[in-house]
């Protein structure tokens, strides 16, 4: 009956309070009365069915949060153990299962839609970085206990200056999410969610944190443990490895953004795929459908630790996405109305900005480490060189000159240049 219960959840969920006859009728024909009682009490049992009523007036509807929340009520070490389910997985049909209902999705959309109209994928993140990096940076360090506010997080982010009294473990953390952020935007238009992103992206945020730094970026072999879980993760190599295809191949078939983002924020930790590390990993992955799709992204700024930990556990512990995905949808709506405010401050950029970034980029470097000032005569050979076009060039050349005198302490992060240079640069 496993393979019929996404017929049955699915069937559930577009007629809420259905009773046994009709979802045995619109889901499972051929099942008996008794194998369709106990997939039901089965699957309320573990917390993704709920059910009102008694007799013939017994109905059922999805479970939301507050079974989760219920379950949670329980001391986890009186919880009963449990261990990785293929079903959880095997029974997500891309393009047929929905973690985020429609009505949720289009608010989603509404809410990290450009205001001005599409743009070429991948413009918005690259505008926005200097934002995010310190953002989702912050914020997803924050989650795992580390110490940093904000804004020390944003001094170390620009100026590579730590906190005092601090553990340096926790710096290198905050420094590998920006990192593994950077590797994602520049490299967006590659990306497709292939065993090797994933991996760059572990590598990136576990580099210097793992007791076995061969294990960065690699599938574990050994067993890990939940803390303050019942949930014990698959422990045998081989499955690990077919079912992290599995999770990829299944990301990869989902079309719509905040499907598959949500997707990877699920299974991605449920399966801890990892030795450590898999729910930073998830949570710069599940960035990556939205930024291509060019919609804000979740910066996980204003999402609430704890409930996103349960909200997990009832993932771990019950295969329920409810309390997850209300974490989700709350964070990201909370997240997109910073980020239109930003992009409407940066909405129309130069050219300059945009189709040679690349080379203004450069420009601006070698301008403050070789030639210590703005030489408009040397950029211009440069452009020459590097075949910008004739009809951009001047408004090339000039848009740098505005960048190198409008270069400070604060924004030098963006052409990768550090306040000494700066200082270097005033002194000739």
């Amino acid at each position: 009956m496993a393979s019929s219960d996404q017929a049955i959840l699915d069937y559930i969920a577009a007629h809420p309070g259905a009773g046994r006859e009709a979802i045995r009728r619109g889901a499972a024909p051929d099942a008996s009365d008794t194998t369709l009682w106990r997939a039901l009490r089965r699957m309320v049992e573990e917390g993704r069915l709920e059910v009102a009523g008694k007799g013939r007036a017994t109905g059922y509807t999805i479970a939301g949060s507050s079974v989760v929340r219920a379950h949670l009520s329980t001391p986890y070490n009186r919880r009963p153990p449990v261990t990785y389910r293929k079903d959880f997985l095997d029974s997500y049909i891309p393009g047929k299962t929905w973690y985020v209902a429609e009505t949720d999705r289009a608010r989603l959309r509404e809410a990290g839609q450009p205001v001005g109209g599409a743009l070429p994928a991948g413009t918005y993140a690259r505008r926005v970085l200097e934002q995010l990096l310190v953002d989702l940076s912050w914020a997803s360090s924050r989650m795992e206990g580390n110490t940093y506010d904000i804004l020390q997080t944003e001094r170390l982010i620009r100026f590579g200056e730590e906190a005092a009294g601090k553990d340096r473990k926790e710096a290198l953390m905050i420094l590998n999410h920006k990192e593994a952020i950077q590797y994602v935007v520049d490299n967006l238009d590659r990306i497709t969610l292939s065993r090797a992103d994933l991996f760059n992206i572990h590598a990136l945020l576990s580099d210097g944190l793992l007791n076995d730094p061969g294990m960065a970026g690699r599938l574990r072999g050994l067993p890990v443990g939940i803390s303050y879980s019942s949930y014990r993760p698959l422990d045998d190599a081989i499955t690990i490895a077919e079912e992290f295809d599995i999770v990829l191949h299944k990301a990869r078939q989902i079309t719509e953004p905040f499907e598959q983002s949500f997707f990877l924020l699920v299974h991605i930790p449920y399966l801890q795929a990892f030795a450590d590390i898999n729910k930073r990993t998830s949570r710069i992955a599940s960035n990556i459908p939205l930024l291509k799709a060019d919609l804000a992204p979740l910066s996980f700024v204003t999402m609430n630790d704890s409930d996103y930990i349960n909200g997990l556990i009832g993932v771990y512990e019950l295969n329920n996405v409810a309390l997850l995905r209300e974490v989700y949808i709350d964070s990201y709506l909370a997240s997109a109305e910073k980020y239109r405010i930003l992009r409407a401050e940066v909405e129309t950029p130069e050219k300059a900005a945009l189709a040679y970034r690349d080379f203004v980029r450069e420009a601006v470097r070698r301008c403050v480490l070789d030639f210590k000032a703005f030489q408009a005569d040397a950029v211009a050979a440069m452009a020459a060189e590097a075949g910008i076009p004739d009809g951009d060039r001047a408004a090339v050349v000039a848009y740098i000159g505005e960048q190198v005198r409008g270069l400070h302490d604060g924004n030098a992060i963006r052409y990768r240049l550090r306040p000494e240079d700066l200082v270097e640069m005033e002194r000739h």
